[in-house]
């Protein structure tokens, strides 16, 4: 008999782990709240990014936190909250600023992403179809210690072919006049791609439907029954959905699932903002990242995406017009002609974080047939495919006897063991 596999969760993980395991023959439903796509995972920059995985936790992350505290514009806002989750979440990320941590999320990241681009490729050679773009990305500085010392951070990626050529800021310019001449020096890293995610949302789900797969849509998931290690349904709606195996994969709403399942996992959300502009005021050739402001600038059809800050302990969809305007001033100060003009349909979208910066990826401890594949950050659109090439080695079983088990260690759901609770065990 086909097995049968449940996955919670229509956003980019949830689909590329219901694409994988389809063209593995299984039997799969998506059962998600909303329609596919509704979150952050259409809701970011869409950039394809190795180069650029990093755990969020970092050296220093500290200080700027404590200087920034007073701007409701800047880059890292945390909101002061004394829910018991939110100050154990920020109490254990904050332990993770140090050296020792993030170099080995640097590592473990690395690995991950060996395969990310040929795994995008690959899905546009299947047939998936969305908006695809190979032009690389461009990270711009208005001083060269700043260029030097995000080229430093980039330098473990040059193992796996992504590169960060450094530039001065004429030759940024000779390849983005619409910079301006504060711009002192630049990164040009050849090998990163970006996509309209919400056109890949609709190629994924119209693939996945084409092998089979059944959607069930603005079902939210109550319930999950278990019969001692091993989980026979989800709850959704008004019906029981049983299936041989399950993957959490919805996003900030996974660590709730995971504690309907036994096992509490401490992901919260980072809001992030966007708004697209149409005016045509400005023309990019490539991706660009204002490197000091912390913003990404994509250009798709018709238009410019803008995308950036991370802001922890708010948990809805809430616009705050003042750090959409953080934004749009940031946005100004490297492009003259960018109209300072408010943005009328700004977005946000709520990352799924965990306190270490690493996404979770597997088994879930004490369920046999139970694996979680969430927490990824800023990195959703970027991690996806390998993350669900190793939940289709798991279940498996193949990942015992590949690389894929050391790629798959540091990203375990067992290091969140109560042990270990907050702290990555090695």
């Amino acid at each position: 008999m086909t097995e049968k596999a449940v996955i919670v969760g229509a956003g980019m993980v949830g689909l590329a782990t219901a694409y994988r395991l389809a063209r593995d023959g299984l039997d799969v439903t998506v059962v998600d709240t909303g329609r596919s796509g509704a979150g952050a995972s259409t809701r970011n920059a869409g950039w394809i990014v190795p180069v650029m995985s990093a755990p969020v936790p970092a050296p220093g992350m500290v200080g700027k936190a404590l200087r920034w505290m007073a701007r409701k514009d800047s880059p890292l806002h945390i909101r002061p909250s004394l829910r018991p989750d939110h100050v154990r979440f920020m109490a254990s990320m904050l332990r993770h600023c140090n050296s020792r941590d993030y170099q080995h999320g640097i590592e473990a990241l690395v690995a991950l992403n060996e395969r990310t681009i040929s795994l995008f490729d690959g899905y546009q050679q299947d047939g998936v179809r969305f908006e695809y773009h190979r032009t690389g990305h461009l990270l711009v500085f208005r001083t060269r210690d700043a260029m030097h010392a995000h080229r430093a951070d980039f330098a473990p990626m040059e193992r796996i072919g992504h590169t960060a050529v450094p530039l001065s800021g004429d030759e940024v310019r000779d390849l983005e006049p619409a910079l301006g001449p504060y711009v002192q020096a630049g990164l040009q890293c050849t090998q990163e791609r970006h996509v309209d995610p919400a056109t890949l949302i609709e190629g994924l789900e119209q693939r996945c439907r084409d092998l089979g797969v059944r959607f069930l849509h603005g079902r939210h998931v109550t319930g999950i029954r278990s019969e001692g290690a091993l989980t026979t349904s989800v709850l959704a709606g008004d019906e029981e959905i049983s299936g041989d195996l399950f993957v959490l994969a919805a996003g900030v709403h996974s660590g709730a699932l995971s504690r309907l399942a036994g096992f509490p996992l401490p992901i919260q959300p980072g809001k992030g903002y966007g708004f697209d502009d149409t005016s045509g005021s400005v023309k990019l050739r490539h991706s660009v990242y204002l490197g000091e402001a912390k913003v990404a600038i994509t250009p798709l059809s018709g238009r410019l995406r803008f995308a950036g800050t991370m802001e922890f302990g708010s948990s809805d969809a809430t616009v705050a017009p003042h750090r959409v305007r953080g934004i749009i001033r940031s946005a100004g100060a490297y492009l003259p002609d960018f109209p300072p003009a408010p943005q009328q349909h700004a977005w946000t979208g709520l990352r799924p974080m965990t306190p270490d910066g690493l996404p979770v990826i597997g088994p879930l401890p004490g369920k046999e047939n139970v694996f979680v594949a969430s927490g990824h950050g800023m990195l959703g659109v970027t991690l996806a495919p390998m993350t669900a090439e190793i939940i289709a080695a798991q279940v498996k079983g193949e990942e015992r006897d590949s690389d894929i088990a050391n790629t798959a260690r540091p990203f375990s759901p067992q290091r969140f063991a109560r042990r270990g609770h907050g702290k990555t065990v090695r």
